[in-house]
């Protein structure tokens, strides 16, 4: 046996989901070497033969692939720890079994590995008949089969075994009163490490005190699985802040550290590069190099100061963003790294759909287009196995048992690899999009994408927007979807991990400049069912001590919400800035000045062109929106992606603007409880606040689809798409809010008393400091959603990230007076027609408009929500709360008063492109229109309309769209809604299907080929 092993620090790759690719390990034995360590542990959960189909030696092909591998770790000085999992369905009392085990792992050492694990975790802890015939407990049984294959490699110097109970959660009582763990330790070979993940399958500390418990039940130091970054649970987060929570001096009391990951490579940089820091400050802070097996502590110097050796994760993050926005931009340049965007089409060269689509267009791409392989993904032949049929759509699970490898099959997105580049890898199912990226779309379709061409049908697939008498109150701004450790259950991965933040680390939001640190952290809340807590305003007190506490009355004067210049609009999301400033802290308040004489508006397409990205300088941001990403815009990016218990700065202050404005929504109410003049200054003043931090991180999704490599983009796109449209939503909620919430009491309730009903059907339930972090599902999208009013219930119908990833900004408000016109000329634009037919629609450029968006514009503007992207309107939600009332209205004063306008011969004529949608609109206006059955107006008592225009291919702008609606009427008292949908609109079926929408079984005569579609709130 050689001796005592060194210090092994580096990356298991234990996470369920695909695997990843072999070209991306060889890039990550690159990141591990540059960052000094020194160990890679290939253990993924779902390759087929690491874990279902153990026994099954590796193919001659597959061989080859995993020499490679364990050649290319070798060259980079990286020890290659190959681990299997066996213990699923392994008869530990079978000869037969313990000999394929070994054949198995010797068919690896022949390969030229000399470190191997054997893992036992997540696992049935029932042993079969025949085992309980032989061994008289599981730990016996694991021991057993442990040390013979450990004497049967010759007694490797480095051999790992996990445990079933691999964390103190999981051990009963405790670790020191385990009779399994009590077991291991006396039974295991001194020459085997054992690993563990710590108090929790995801640990929010690691100490010292905690691990000497564990040394003395299992009789020598572990080696740390280390799930901090682990996102295999939950499909909407991932992790990308800086290593911390692990105090100083652990070291001694440990034989390893080993990180889990995120599913994405790419997103591991910082957390890799962190882990580097710290390993790195732990051996110069070693007193006896010796103790730890440590040769590189004499490397350091024995001059440095103590106190210049100790880790600070603010520090470590610093030194991380430069070197990741160094390696961003650097894989944007190399051949083949940045996907080529389409260029944007204008309005009137939008390819020609279906109006009234909601929920964005398929398209087909052309193949000559996407013939490439993402960075970092494997470019050559297939290797050892195939990737299993249902292993690219994984399903999430909402409760994941306990192990220490990932629980709940998760949602997160994996680089794409070419046909058998993986080791077989499992059938679990992943929430996850194509496996080749294809190119960005921008804002329209690409000149070699076919689209289909459709006509104009039923109004239940339509479009619609309102103009408001309202709206001079609601100027917007503008605003651009388990367990893991050493191992983990069978079918439930998880792995994430939260980190406790050290006294004396910097607390202030950093800067540019030299000295600068990022500011506090924020612990995500233990009961996340606070946020539906009382709607008590803030106290003077709280004001006064809150960073992000409402400006003063005299700060903000008393109008409502004014418009924001364009330049101030780029600048800073929350003013209190100059233009320099607001390339450096993203999240300053507004000014005395500033809210007294700027308003809250929208910014002009051409202004948003301009500027694609806030912390972009000017002449940056005019030469190309393609300009490498700036360290500012990468930090807001690690900031909305923090930590599993902790919040970036960015995060928290999103938040806390979004809780007190729902909190002090009836200070803006109509009619407000108690006019304030005061109050309402306030409100408006902190709204204006999150306005411009809803638009900055906007414009951070837009830029970072412009400028990101083709490999970042596929791993972290999905994610930061679904944070965009969370905000779009929240953002124009927030605008809807002022002047449109029915604050007086009434018998269909207000939003105050909404969110009790809400939390009762739908919010989660209370959490202990104890909680896993699979409990907090999403995050900050998550918690975001949880405070709107129709809470989490809208999160059960997931949407996928668009195959084409979009650069375009999109603006979602309330409806302005100036609408009208260009949503109807969007209405004609957007309708396939000949000349006779087109002819007739110059002669009523009213027509499709009225048809569609008429009634909602006239009768109910106040719940119209228009959708705008560069080229103007390009999407609408319309909605009525009293549908009964609103019907009534339309049929006797509306229709008439229409009906004089359009002649009823208008329509008819022979067969033309385009004439059914004509004459329907005609026939609507003329013909006696069937009432609604009672029986849905009664359980659904509002009216909802949603649509896009073609050249709108993000699905989650239309989603947007859709939250934002249903927010604003359930936050009014609705509950339920309802609308009208053609039979033959499959595409429009399918978008309200993944709304929670429902075919009503009700009988009704208005239309033989129209469906009534129905949603509680």
């Amino acid at each position: 046996m050689a001796g005592r092993p060194r210090f092994l620090c580096g990356v298991v790759e234990g996470f369920y989901g695909r695997p990843w690719s072999m070209e991306q390990r060889k890039l990550l034995f690159q990141w591990l070497k540059r960052r000094g360590l020194n160990c890679y542990m290939y253990a993924p959960k779902d390759e087929l033969k690491h874990r279902l189909l153990w026994r099954e030696p590796y193919t001659e092909h597959e061989a080859v692939c995993m020499q490679s591998l364990i050649e290319a770790a070798r060259n980079q000085g990286v020890e290659f720890v190959f681990a299997i999992s066996a213990g699923q369905d392994m008869v530990f009392s079978s000869a037969g079994d313990r000999l394929l085990l070994q054949q198995k792992l010797r068919q690896v050492a022949a390969m030229g590995c000399c470190s191997f694990a054997l893992l036992f975790d997540d696992i049935d802890p029932c042993m079969c008949q025949a085992d309980r015939d032989v061994f008289p407990s599981l730990a016996q049984a694991h021991a057993s089969v442990a040390n013979e294959v450990y004497q049967e490699l010759g007694q490797p110097s480095v051999f790992l075994f996990c445990p079933t109970e691999y964390c103190s959660s999981l051990c009963s009582p405790s670790p020191s009163q385990s009779c399994y763990l009590q077991t291991i330790g006396q039974e295991l070979l001194p020459g085997i490490s054992v690993i563990w993940t710590g108090p929790k399958v995801v640990s929010q500390e690691l100490s010292a005190a905690l691990l000497e418990e564990v040394e003395g039940v299992l009789r020598r130091r572990p080696v740390i699985w280390d799930n901090l970054y682990a996102n295999d649970y939950d499909c909407r987060r991932v992790f990308l802040g800086p290593y911390m929570g692990r105090a100083p001096g652990l070291m001694p009391r440990l034989h390893g550290l080993l990180l889990n990951p995120n599913c994405e490579l790419q997103a591991n940089f910082i957390p890799i590069h962190t882990l580097g820091t710290w390993f790195q400050s732990e051996l110069g802070s070693c007193a006896n190099p010796d103790h730890t097996g440590m040769e590189m502590v004499a490397a350091l110097g024995d001059s440095q100061d103590p106190q210049e050796r100790s880790y600070s994760p603010q520090e470590a993050l610093e030194l991380a963003l430069c070197d990741w926005v160094a390696e961003i931009n650097q894989q944007a340049l190399e051949p083949g790294g940045r996907t080529p965007g389409h260029p944007s089409v204008g309005l009137k060269g939008r390819p020609r759909l279906q109006h009234g689509t909601a929920g964005g267009q398929e398209v087909v791409p052309d193949p000559e287009q996407h013939d490439y392989v993402p960075s970092g993904a494997d470019q050559h032949g297939p290797e050892p196995g195939d990737v299993a049929p249902g292993e690219g759509c994984r399903e999430v699970t909402s409760e994941p048992e306990k192990g220490s490898g990932s629980r709940t099959p998760s949602g997160s997105q994996q680089s794409p690899t070419g046909d058998g580049d993986q080791l077989a890898t499992g059938s679990r199912e992943c929430c996850e999009h194509s496996s080749s990226l294809p190119p960005v779309a921008r804002s329209g379709q690409s000149a070699g994408i076919p689209m289909a061409t459709k006509t104009l049908l039923s109004p239940g697939h339509t479009m619609s927007s309102s103009n408001g008498a309202n709206a001079s109150q609601n100027l917007p701004l503008p605003t651009s979807d388990a367990m893991t450790g050493s191992g983990s259950p069978t079918q439930f991965p998880s792995s994430t991990q939260p980190e406790a933040i050290r006294a004396d680390m910097p607390q202030t939001r950093p800067g540019t400049g030299a000295g600068a640190s990022p500011g506090p952290l924020a612990p995500l809340a233990d009961d996340i069912t606070a946020s539906f807590g009382p709607l008590a305003p803030v106290t003077p007190e709280e004001a006064g001590s809150n960073p992000t506490a409402p400006v003063t009355p005299e700060e903000t004067g008393s109008a409502p919400m004014v418009p924001l210049t364009s330049k101030e609009a780029r600048t800073s999301p929350t003013s209190q800035m100059t233009s320099e400033d607001a390339r450096t802290s993203p999240v300053a308040l507004v000014t005395p000045e500033e809210a007294r004489s700027v308003p809250m508006a929208l910014m002009i397409p051409e202004e948003s062109r301009s500027k694609p990205a806030a912390p972009l300088t000017p002449e940056e941001a005019g030469s190309s929106p393609t300009a490498p990403l700036t360290v500012e815009e990468v930090r807001m990016l690690v900031e909305l992606f923090y930590l599993p218990y902790h919040h970036g700065a960015l995060a928290q202050e999103l938040l806390e603007h979004f809780r007190w404005l729902r909190a002090n929504s009836l200070s803006v109410g109509v009619p407000a409880v108690s006019p304030d003049a005061c109050g309402n200054a306030r409100w408006r003043g902190r709204a204006q606040s999150f306005q411009l931090l809803c638009a900055q991180t906007c414009r951070l999704h837009s830029r970072f689809v412009s400028a990101a490599s083709r490999a970042l983009l596929y791993d972290l796109h999905p994610y930061l798409w679904d944070i965009r449209n969370m905000l779009l939503a929240a953002s124009a909620f927030v605008l809807w809010l002022d002047g449109h919430l029915l604050c007086d009491p009434g018998p269909k309730g207000t939003w105050g008393n909404c969110f009790g009903w809400c939390q009762s059907i739908t919010a989660p339930i209370s959490l202990g400091r104890d909680a896993e972090p699979w409990v907090r599902r999403g995050g900050l999208f998550g918690e975001l959603q949880a405070l709107l009013p129709v809470g989490n219930s809208y999160d059960l119908f997931y949407h996928p990230p668009p195959l084409f990833p979009s650069s375009q900004m999109y603006l979602l408000r309330p409806l302005l007076p100036l609408d009208k016109g260009q949503l109807y000329r969007m209405c004609r634009e957007s309708l396939d027609c000949d000349p006779k037919v087109a002819e007739i629609l110059m002669g009523h450029p009213d027509l499709l408009g009225d048809r569609l968006l008429g009634p909602f514009l006239s009768l109910s503007p106040e719940y119209t929500f228009v959708l705008e992207d560069e080229g103007g309107p390009c999407g609408y939600a319309a909605g009525a709360l009293h549908a009964e009332g609103f019907l009534q209205q339309r049929d006797s004063s509306w229709l008439p008063a229409i009906r004089d306008k359009y002649p009823p011969d208008l329509g008819t004529g022979g067969p033309a492109l385009g004439q059914d949608a004509l004459e329907e609109a005609v026939l609507f206006f003329h013909a006696e229109p069937l009432a609604v059955p009672l029986p849905v107006l009664r359980r659904f008592p509002s009216l909802v309309q949603l649509g896009t225009a073609p050249s709108v291919l993000d699905v989650g702008a239309s989603r947007s769209l859709a939250l934002c609606l249903l927010s604003a009427l359930r936050a009014n008292g609705s509950r339920g809604v309802f609308c009208q949908v053609s039979d033959a609109d499959r595409q429009q079926l399918s978008f309200y299907s993944k709304l929670g929408f429902v075919a009503l079984p009700v009988a009704w005569g208005s239309s033989p080929g129209t469906k009534l579609l129905g949603r509680l709130l």
